[in-house]
């Protein structure tokens, strides 16, 4: 028996596992991180309350005018292409672009109307 080879073989991690693993891992960093920050721009949050401070108000809405085009950046990553059928390929292509834009825009709301929520629950938790 040759130890080497033993040794080499004791760890290998099956192919199939490691995408899926990999992508758990990827979204759970991002998750975390996202979540780190609204906890940040929630802490901004109340002490602007408390303090008064005109310098934190405006931190505290840039930092989520931040987190928001961060959330929206997600966005363009897919294209609802529900005209494909049509023939006249421009019109296909227009209709498309207002089903899209119509969506990111009712994506926009949400994300903000989530953020401002989470960030005013985090911020009274401190309460």
């Amino acid at each position: 028996m040759d130890f080497s080879s033993y040794r080499q073989q004791l760890l290998v991690r099956p192919e199939g596992e490691i995408n899926l693993l990999d992508l758990v891992r990827n979204f759970a960093q991002w998750f975390f991180d996202l979540l780190r920050n609204f906890v940040l721009v929630g802490g901004l949050k109340y002490f602007y309350e408390k303090s008064g401070s005109t310098v934190l108000f405006y931190l505290h809405e840039f930092a989520l005018g931040v987190i928001f085009l961060y959330c929206l950046s997600y966005a363009d990553q897919w294209y609802i292409n529900l005209f494909s059928f049509l023939e006249d390929k421009r019109l296909a292509d227009r209709l498309n672009r207002t089903v899209n834009l119509s969506l990111a825009v009712v994506l926009f709301l949400v994300i903000r109307w989530g953020a401002s929520v989470i960030v005013a629950e985090i911020s009274h938790a401190q309460v």
